[in-house]
């Protein structure tokens, strides 16, 4: 299983994402959405474990444990 890596995030998808404000198990559905309402493809390129990473790393006291907003 792949490491997860927050250099394949697309910042301005998970940007958007994080605007919802909605809960962090939500964000990587959002992105999905973002990405299928620009591009017309599903994928956008990275996974949810990926994300999780890039958001513990910009965003590090945003989510609690349980990924609720702070």
């Amino acid at each position: 299983m792949a490491k997860a890596d927050k250099n394949k995030v697309n910042p301005y998808l998970a940007e958007m994402a994080i605007a919802t404000k909605k809960d962090r198990q939500s964000l990587y559905s959002e992105c999905v959405r973002f990405s299928f309402a620009t591009t017309g493809n599903l994928s956008c390129g990275f996974d949810a474990k990926d994300l999780v990473a890039w958001i513990n790393f910009y965003y590090p006291n945003t989510f609690d444990a349980k990924g609720k907003r702070i």
